[in-house]
């Protein structure tokens, strides 16, 4: 197929058609353009945006769509909400995308203690729909209110949330319906709320970067909602926080839900937009869970007595809520007003320490820039999920440059990046391993690794249909898949 021959689109749109009908097939500019965009910085190129997109209702759509790209050796992208950040959603050679967003629908089976979804349903309407019930969904994205249920399970990310608190979404997950890339349909897993031992496909696609299959249906354990209680800490220096987060793993405290951490200057952005007065230092806000108000309350203050033994500034519990949604947000608003402010886009690492190496990993994350040609021409941001000991060193890149700029910047954030997670022997816990983190996952576990990884996705994959280029990460190779 040649990619401006607009005679084979438009038969392609029409075969396409008889799958989904007319109406949920389309091969307009401006839906091409959107579906070709995510969190990067720089425009997508013409001459690789997608054929067409497509807009399946159910998995037997999805499997006509995979079976007719393996015969015509169309690749196919599978597209939720465009959030992620790994840079899987950018489409670098033309292609069909799937769009999962009529996949949306929900229901609870709470007489089996489990819920179902689409890949299509948003975060936070699952949320809802489960803790209107007395549940509790082990996601936190920043993006939850558009990032959809099939990206999540992909990455399988908890994004905000402690890992070591509650685990990841995979720990909940008792089985999957997925779309083989040659189109063949499977179930996973168990109706049970005791998961498979040894072998179990689950496994496979939670976390699997969407190079494997494509998820048409997830169930999910419901896990019983909690009380929760909320507490600050402000530090002099980043030393002492860090110090302190520490003192929390090794004096054995009840883990917290959420913990986030602003640097002084950051902080003061977001303390200012609530209209709160602005701290003298760095914040850490945090979240603790009970079964009652009393017992979260009392992990609380387990946790407030290991953040004050590295002497803060303040370290208290927040007991007016409408302070505490004021001093939640400030952290939550401070990327998207700056790309309001500025007109311009936000871009931010995750860079991950190990527990012994806290203090040193805060200080490399808040010289993140230093040094690089273009990075170092902006003003860091830092700020992040601390009780995952993970940082997320920011800039807003100018709109003005072109991109090839944009591009340079983006790639030296990922070189520093991988810098760091290999120093302290890490790796990324919220946006998938690989697309354009395809080179640390190698300098990380080896050519090996990354050739049993290949051998894998050829097993699954032979005619490499699905997310082409998303493992072999270079997304300037057109010839790529």
């Amino acid at each position: 197929m040649t990619r401006k021959a607009s005679p084979e689109v438009t038969k392609l749109v029409d075969e396409l058609a008889t799958i989904v009908t007319k109406k949920y097939v389309s091969a307009h500019i401006f839906e091409r353009i959107k579906s070709s965009i995510d969190t990067f910085p720089y425009e997508a190129e013409k001459e690789n945006l997608p054929y067409a997109i497509v807009m399946p209702k159910s998995k037997n759509e999805v499997s006509e769509i995979l079976k007719y790209a393996n015969r015509r050796e169309i690749p196919v992208f599978i597209r939720g909400s465009g959030t992620s950040f790994t840079g899987a959603s950018r489409y670098h050679i033309p292609g069909i995308v799937i769009n999962t967003h009529r996949m949306n629908d929900i229901e609870v089976f709470e007489d089996f203690g489990f819920f179902e979804c689409g890949p299509g349903c948003i975060c936070e309407s699952v949320a809802k729909e489960i803790e209107t019930r007395g549940y509790f969904l082990p996601f936190a994205p920043g993006s939850r209110l558009i990032a959809s249920m099939g990206g999540l399970i992909a990455n399988n990310t908890s994004a905000h949330i402690v890992d070591a608190s509650v685990g990841k979404p995979g720990d909940y997950v008792l089985g999957l319906e997925v779309v083989l890339p040659n189109g063949e349909i499977i179930e996973t897993g168990t109706k049970g709320l005791r998961r498979p031992a040894g072998t179990d496909l689950t496994k496979w696609f939670v976390g699997g970067d969407g190079l494997l299959g494509v998820v048409t249906r997830i169930r999910m354990r419901l896990a019983p909602a909690f009380e929760r209680a909320y507490g600050i800490a402000i530090y002099q220096d980043l030393k002492s926080l860090a110090k302190g987060v520490q003192r929390i793993y090794r004096e054995r405290r009840p883990l917290p839900l959420f913990m986030e951490f602003m640097e002084k200057e950051t902080a003061k952005i977001g303390y200012k937009i609530k209209g709160l007065e602005i701290p003298k230092g760095s914040v850490i806000l945090f979240v603790s869970t009970g079964n009652s108000k009393e017992e979260a309350s009392q992990k609380a203050e387990q946790i407030l007595s290991s953040l004050r033994a590295e002497n803060p500034m303040e370290a208290q519990l927040i007991k007016d809520i409408e302070l505490w949604e004021k001093l939640w947000s400030s952290r939550e608003v401070i990327g998207s007003y700056l790309m309001q402010e500025s007109g311009n886009q936000w871009s931010s690492a995750e860079v991950v320490s190990n527990l012994m190496e806290l203090e040193a990993c805060m200080e490399d994350a808040s010289h993140f820039n230093q040094d690089l040609p273009v990075l170092s021409q902006l003003t860091l941001y830092l700020f992040g999920h601390i009780g995952g000991l993970t940082m997320h060193p920011g800039v807003i890149i100018p709109k003005e440059w072109d991109n090839e700029k944009k591009k340079r910047a983006v790639d030296e954030k990922f070189q520093r990046e991988a810098e760091l997670n290999l120093k302290y022997h890490t790796c990324g816990g919220e946006w998938g391993q690989f697309a354009k983190r395809a080179p640390f996952f190698i300098m990380r576990y080896g050519e090996e690794s990354y050739e049993l990884m290949k051998k894998i996705k050829k097993t699954f994959d032979p005619n490499n249909i699905l997310n082409p280029g998303v493992l072999e990460g270079d997304f300037n190779n057109k010839e790529n898949g």
